[in-house]
């Protein structure tokens, strides 16, 4: 027993001689660093009070200090910012150098992209992050670092738009200087300063040789419809004297008259505001539809000069595919006769022989030729087959489709024009639900959309495509409509 016990002690003894280097068997020895990262803390001080508002439209400096920082170039080169805001989901970065410096059109573009183009102030939340370069004794390290983040205060340079839009006086009413509805240009909907286009379709005025115009902001006119402030008029550029069908204008009425000269043949003008830019562009809009192809019909009666010359025969619109079909969409009055023929004269003609169909409550009488009951629009369908003649009364539907149309490619109740209750009223399309080209049509039971469809040329006329191929297509704008007199073959997109 004795001599297991000093066998113990011995073993003991021999093994703290061999570790008698170690103080603490828990803790092994090891080599000390030659030298370790230090912590680094990034730390911003903003460059702009709390208070202050960088405002674009007294700012005249071509970059904006954001902030300074306690780190050297040589630590950190350069800084990613974040951009958030109150009031938008939009966020925006943009990466600046070691000073904290952006170019002023890229803070500007910032604003822009996340709340658009109005002037109004905004506050922005600025978060800041870089990788900060740590020298040791071992090499670089490279560590993320975030600062705390800070605020803002921004606002846009924009010039005044009157979202009420404008109104045109001058020489087109005998320079009353009255507020005219007839005149007023208006906005295609969405904010002003995003979409700063207005227009109006002003009708060409007999004895008027050389227009002279300036447009008055909605907000400057009196109850009585009298300016009381011509401060924010748009006029002329200053010095300009010619007339011109586009150029660039005063928005504060530095200038004289706008001036554009008449139009041989046209029906009216479509007159266009930027009210950013502030230019603007005048556009004579031709009266008489486009027929693709030759119509095979014609409609002729009591108030048409019973066909007296080819002009008093009214064209039908042929249907693609269909050879013997034909459309139109006609004011009719009460009383009136009228028959058909397949030319601008006489022969092979017909009425009341043909089988008459009324889905639309017109009413139709007559012996020899079709007796309206009762007046209204009505889309007109004419099947021309010999001997199987058939005129069918219809609902006068037309229909947006496509791409700037809620249906889509499909032919729907949500993309009705609205229907006029008079002879001079307008067709009017609901807004167009993109920037895209434009496509409408009536829609016939035989037929397919695209067999009858048509457009409104730039130049204001129906353009119908008939038994031809696609019309020129036509660019249109989100907010705008499309209204269609089907009296004078003509629209306007506004």
């Amino acid at each position: 027993m004795k001599k297991s016990i000093l066998y113990g002690i011995a073993l003991v003894a021999g093994l703290w001689s061999c570790t008698e280097d170690y103080t603490d068997w828990k803790t092994p020895q090891s080599n000390a660093e030659n030298g370790a990262a230090q912590k680094v803390v990034l730390t911003l001080q903003p460059a702009q009070s709390a208070s202050q508002v960088i405002d674009f439209a007294t700012y005249e400096g071509q970059t904006v200090q954001l902030f300074s920082t306690n780190l050297t170039k040589e630590e950190a080169p350069e800084y990613e910012v974040n951009f958030s805001g109150e009031g938008t989901t939009k966020t925006q970065t943009v990466t600046v150098d070691e000073n904290g410096t952006v170019t002023t059109e890229q803070l500007k573009e910032v604003v822009n992209n996340m709340y658009g183009a109005n002037p109004t102030e905004r506050t922005l939340n600025v978060k800041v992050t870089t990788m900060v370069t740590n020298f040791t004794a071992d090499g670089a390290v490279k560590v993320q670092r975030e600062a705390d983040p800070f605020q803002i205060k921004v606002k846009l340079a924009a010039p005044y738009i009157d979202p009420n839009g404008y109104y045109l006086v001058g020489n087109i009413d005998g320079w009353a200087l009255k507020r005219v509805d007839a005149y007023h240009l208006v906005n295609n909907g969405g904010d002003v300063y995003d979409n700063p286009e207005f227009t109006v379709s002003l009708d060409a005025i007999d004895g008027i040789t050389t227009y002279e115009i300036k447009m008055i902001p909605a907000a400057d006119f009196n109850a009585d419809g009298t300016i009381n402030n011509w401060d924010r008029a748009f006029s002329a550029a200053e010095g300009v004297e010619t007339a011109a069908y586009e150029g660039v204008l005063s928005n504060s009425n530095k200038g004289g008259n706008i001036k554009f000269d008449a139009i041989d043949g046209a029906m009216s003008y479509l007159i266009t505001v930027n009210a950013m830019t502030s230019t603007y562009t005048v556009v004579g809009q031709t009266a008489g539809a486009i027929f693709d192809t030759e119509p095979v019909l014609y409609l002729t009666g009591d108030h048409y000069n019973w066909g007296g010359t080819t002009d008093d025969w009214l064209p039908l619109v042929p249907v693609h595919s269909h050879a013997n079909l034909s459309w139109t969409i006609i004011y009719l009055h009460a009383g009136e006769q009228f028959k058909f023929a397949p030319q601008q004269g006489w022969g092979d003609d017909f009425g009341m022989s043909a089988q008459i169909v009324d889905n639309a409550g017109m009413n139709p009488s007559g012996d020899n030729n079709i007796v309206v009951g009762n007046a209204g629009w009505y889309l007109i369908k004419v099947d021309n087959t010999d001997g199987a003649r058939v005129v069918t009364f219809e609902q006068p539907k037309v229909y947006l489709i496509g791409n700037t149309s809620s249906t889509g490619w499909e032919v729907g109740d949500a993309g009705l024009f609205t229907i006029p209750t008079t002879e001079d009223g307008k067709f009017v399309s609901p807004a167009f639900t993109a920037d895209d080209e434009v496509r409408m049509c009536v829609k016939l039971d035989e037929a397919d959309w695209w067999q009858t469809e048509f457009v409104v040329t730039e130049k204001g006329q129906i353009d119908y495509r008939g038994a031809g191929n696609d019309q020129a297509r036509v660019k249109v704008k989100a907010g705008q409509q499309c209204h269609l007199n089907f009296t004078k073959g003509s629209g306007v997109y506004k």
